[in-house]
């Protein structure tokens, strides 16, 4: 790196130039005048002279003028698909080990002329050229993210990317190529000539059921060079097959979808394998098979509506909270009320009790321990209401009023879209009690009632957690209304359902007593990302800590054992265990806390990504559209010796050259420093060697 340096000089620093040498040379006459050897008076007068000159002039603060010069290669980034579809379906004739040889020789004859950064990529980027082709998925986007984030600021002059041009997972890569300004050169791999093949493409399911219930799902098949054949599509479970259908392929690219429901006979996680029964010649068997793993449950949750007299309001609560399976409903009126439901029974929904024509103390004496949802209206009896609970006192004589809702702005306990707010305050009114309503200190209000064009602080809508019972009051009967304003405006119930879903979700939550807790961070982890874990330990005092070591254990189906140990992260602890291989797992984790051993145990699974098998045919005209939007090239690999001169003929592709200019003080120099040191130890040295020291 070639650099020059200039003195600036103004007309003051010549002046002070001046001056200095004048001071040196008195200051050195003065010192050696004395001396009668001319040639040493001489000498030490010349030393001296220069030394004091010289720091008297720094004192004027001279600057340097620093320019340094330098020339930036182009830089070229080099990358290989190592993804499992490469080595699947390579065209014919082609040879990885010769194509090998002839990257890592374009790699050398690079360097001649450019910086060379090599990179291999499937699910993730990585640095250097990989070629096991065992990658399970494919994102061709991340490079150019990679290109950008990692050699932000340098002299880009191309990406070579040697690909099939197929990817499963990530953004479309030509949008993020047009979006920079080098070219990209792609060496297209892979075979463009579809292969005789049966695939399950996607099955669509849910991941959580219930026991004894059953699910929908839905099988993608795909079929390619197998018109005229047939395959068989067989599902099976723990106990055999369970569901089998013939396919009979009829074009060239088939596409069907088969839909069907299974049965949830077991409680956990249950595995299911789907499977086409192979057809001759084709490219492979290994996407023929999928597995899904569904958790079924057993824990829904049962909820009793008990109602003074049958409502409208009863049915509508009803198709609202078994919108969401996970909870079983049973309605009663109370008279007829048995105490083995209410003992059942996680929640309690009281519509218009008590009236005033049931007191229910029995009831309220049976349920008092329990989370309630109070609902009221024109049958309520408002005094005896607020002696029976402590969210809501109102007084008043039994009268009512029409009142519509309008949401709280500051209402935080739980989060409720702003389109269902927005579409529940125009919804028909509610019948509410008149009176004066006094929500109690620890109530939040979601809603307030609005009379005609009046906003209320009355609520309509509050909540209530004492004691650990939760409460909610809804103080106005005809939410049926409001499902049919729904539907009537959106053809549907979504506005309504959420509502009653985000109540109900909130006083069934129990809390969690546990005082060490241990969880992955998802039920379903994809065998190409890392397994992991948090975990909570707390004192009697329920305070968070992470002194004691957390030691964990996960087990396969096969009993094949993985032994980790935490890391403790701020108060709480973290585990990342890597990858694992597809199945179900078993986990269970230790500690030790005050000489008391401490478990917990539960379970995850690790899904098979077989994305590369569902798409084997290469897709040269995405490599196409990458190097024709950015003003590259699309090359086979027998024309991979072609690129160097491509690039030189590419004219965006050329060195940088730099100037770095910089200002700074003369005295920072080191160079001064070593002078002046020099001609003190000269003047030094001849002082001692005439024995004037």
């Amino acid at each position: 790196m070639p650099f020059l340096l200039n003195i600036l000089f103004s007309s003051f620093h010549f002046f002070w130039l001046l001056l200095s040498l004048l001071l040196g040379a008195l200051y050195a006459w003065l010192l050696y005048k004395p001396l009668g050897k001319l040639r040493l008076t001489y000498s030490l007068f010349a030393l001296r002279c220069i030394t004091v000159a010289a720091l008297f002039f720094l004192l004027s603060a001279p600057l340097i003028n620093r320019i340094s010069r330098s020339v930036e290669k182009p830089l070229i980034i080099l990358a290989q698909d190592n993804s499992s579809s490469i080595k699947i379906s390579p065209a014919k004739g082609f040879d990885f080990g010769v194509y090998k040889n002839a990257l890592n020789k374009l790699q050398q004859a690079l360097a001649e002329d450019y910086e060379v950064k090599t990179v291999s990529f499937g699910s993730k980027v990585n640095p250097g050229l990989r070629f096991a082709y065992n990658e399970p998925s494919t994102d061709i986007a991340a490079v150019f993210k990679t290109v950008t984030g990692q050699f932000s600021g340098r002299n880009i002059g191309a990406v070579i990317l040697a690909s099939d041009g197929i990817y499963n997972t990530g953004d479309n890569p030509v949008y993020l190529a047009r979006q920079n300004k080098f070219p990209v050169y792609t060496i297209a791999l892979g075979d463009t000539i579809p292969k005789r093949d049966v695939v399950i493409s996607t099955i669509n399911y849910n991941r959580i059921v219930y026991l004894d219930n059953k699910f929908e799902v839905e099988v993608f098949i795909d079929a390619y060079q197998c018109a005229g054949q047939s395959t068989n599509l067989t599902i099976a479970d723990s106990s055999g097959v369970i569901f089998s259908k013939p396919v009979a392929i009829s074009s060239g690219s088939y596409h069907t979808i088969i839909r069907t429901a299974l049965p949830a006979k077991k409680k956990g996680i249950q595995k299911f394998t789907f499977r086409l029964s192979p057809v001759s010649g084709e490219l492979s068997a290994e996407n023929n098979t999928q597995h899904i793993f569904v958790d079924v449950l057993d824990d829904r949750q049962n909820i009793l509506i008990i109602a003074n007299a049958p409502h409208p309001d009863i049915s509508a609560l009803k198709q609202s909270i078994e919108s969401n399976k996970g909870y079983e409903v049973k309605t009663t009126l109370a008279a007829d009320v048995k105490p083995q439901d209410i003992a059942k029974a996680g929640l309690i929904i009281l519509h218009q009790l008590p009236s005033q024509t049931q007191a229910a103390q029995d009831i309220f004496k049976a349920v008092q321990h329990k989370p309630c949802w109070f609902i009221l209206g024109a049958q309520s009896d408002v005094n005896r209401f607020s002696q029976m609970q402590h969210a809501l006192s109102i007084s008043g004589n039994n009268t009512v009023q029409e009142t519509t809702a309008r949401p709280n702005t500051g209402f935080f306990t739980f989060a409720v879209s702003d389109s269902t707010l927005g579409k529940i305050q125009n919804f028909a009114p509610l019948t509410a009690p008149f009176g004066n309503y006094t929500p109690k200190a620890q109530s939040t209000v979601l809603l307030n009632q609005q009379v005609g064009k009046i906003v209320t602080a009355n609520p309509l809508l509050l909540f209530s957690d004492e004691n650990q019972r939760k409460i909610a009051v809804l103080t106005g009967e005809g939410i049926w209304r409001w499902r049919l304003n729904d539907f009537a405006e959106h053809n549907n119930h979504d506005a309504v359902n959420e509502l009653v879903s985000k109540i109900i979700q909130y006083l069934s939550a129990r809390d969690d007593q546990r005082k060490f807790r241990v969880y992955p961070t998802q039920n379903a982890f994809p065998e190409n990302l890392p397994v992991q874990f948090n975990a909570e330990l707390y004192t009697d005092a329920y305070q968070l800590i992470n002194t004691p070591e957390v030691s964990l254990t996960v087990k396969n189906k096969q009993n094949k054992t993985y032994n980790y140990l935490f890391t403790r992260n701020q108060n709480a602890y973290v585990l990342n265990a890597g990858t694992l291989p597809a199945g179900e797992y078993t986990f269970s984790a230790a500690t030790q806390l005050a000489n008391h051993k401490l478990t917990a145990s539960g379970r995850f699974i690790v899904e098979q990504q077989l994305a590369e098998l569902q798409q084997t045919t290469a897709n040269h005209q995405l490599l196409f559209q990458l190097a024709q939007a950015t003003g590259g090239s699309m090359l086979y690999p027998g024309k991979i010796a072609q690129l160097p001169e491509l690039l030189k003929k590419n004219e965006l592709i050329k060195s940088v050259s730099y100037e770095d200019k910089r200002y700074e003080d003369m005295i920072n120099l080191k160079a001064v420093a070593i002078l002046l040191l020099l001609l003190l130890s000269a003047e030094w040295f001849l002082r001692k060697r005439n024995g004037e020291v």
